[in-house]
């Protein structure tokens, strides 16, 4: 990302590793909903609500936000589920979760105009989005 990111050579986010997979996973299994980790995606939870087939959502963890996102995988990929996860670090609070389809979010994410394939997403892109885990069902 950070080769393309402004076109030039940036240090890229430190990763969160599964912190946030495993924090909506428990969420979903506490809503009732059968939850696991994809074997063949990273940052991707398969989610099933009773009886209906395993779908596949993408998850956004930061600390602090805006979350960085491939402006493809918004266009090209609208009726996919992102959850995106603020970890509580910036109010010293519990992980907050915003649920969207990416074609809800495609006309806000913010592209600078250096920027060829990446975008931001701030807190109030998703603010209405919050705790939206039932458009899982």
């Amino acid at each position: 990302m950070g080769e393309t990111a402004g076109g030039k050579n940036r240090r890229k986010r430190k990763s969160r590793g599964p912190v946030g997979e495993h924090l909506v996973m428990s969420e979903l299994l506490r809503r009732g909903f059968d939850a696991q980790l994809s074997n063949h995606e990273e940052h991707v939870v398969l989610v099933r609500a009773g009886d209906s087939a395993l779908k596949a959502v993408q998850v956004r963890t930061v600390y602090s936000t805006p979350w960085y996102v491939r402006c493809a995988s918004f266009a090209k990929r609208s009726d996919q589920v992102t959850v995106f996860v603020l970890l509580g670090a910036e109010r010293m609070g519990p992980a907050r979760f915003f649920v969207a389809k990416n074609g809800d979010l495609v006309s806000r994410v913010r592209q600078p105009p250096t920027w060829k394939a990446f975008g931001l997403i701030d807190v109030k892109s998703v603010e209405n989005y919050e705790d939206n885990l039932d458009l899982l069902r």
